[in-house]
């Protein structure tokens, strides 16, 4: 990818994590970004070819972002907790933005389907890896516990979103996870 191509996506995550999908258009990315007037339509000809790509943009730094976690202890479930509590607490603090943006742009794929493929394929890759982490902890029914578990940090998330001051989520990630490895 190039620069100017990742500075003006950047820069359009930026605007839909601080300022809404209205905020999304070509002229608007290129002061975001600092670029020359007109860099962004070269790009992204149109505004769905710009929605497209800040999908995309997303899902590259999802995949940088998940695979740091492949580094975490995981092997016990308060590993996981630890694991499950710092990517609740990474999306709503430190990736808070990004993380608008998605939400943003979530209610844009329920009409449009590039969109939702897309965002499904991230959510995929991360459903992937939790099954495969609660397969690991013995849980009878892996699939079901990983989307309860993913439906559960979902909430935890979007709640830290609106209610910045929620508190640590340790102790209920630890009862919903233990529930999820019951038979």
């Amino acid at each position: 990818m190039s620069r100017t191509r990742a500075r003006a996506l950047d820069a359009a995550i930026e605007l839909l994590g601080t300022r809404g999908l209205h905020a999304l258009t070509h002229g608007k990315v290129d002061v975001e970004a600092g670029l020359p007037k007109g860099s962004t339509s070269n790009h992204f000809r149109t505004r769905d070819a710009l929605v497209r790509g800040v999908v995309e943009r997303l899902e590259e730094l999802d995949r940088g972002d998940w695979a740091d976690l492949n580094g975490l202890e995981v092997s016990t479930v308060e590993g996981l907790v630890d694991t499950l509590a710092l990517f609740v607490s990474e999306m709503t603090t430190t990736h808070r933005r990004r993380t608008v943006a998605r939400y943003t742009l979530s209610m844009e794929a329920t009409h449009n389907l590039e969109v939702r493929a897309s965002l499904n394929r991230g959510h995929d890759l991360l459903r992937t890896l939790v099954v495969e982490i609660l397969t690991d902890l013995g849980a009878a029914a892996p699939r079901t516990a990983a989307r309860t578990l993913l439906a559960y940090a979902d909430g935890l998330i979007m709640h830290a979103l609106l209610r910045p001051e929620a508190v640590e989520p340790r102790g209920q990630l630890l009862r919903v996870t233990r529930a999820c490895l019951s038979p």
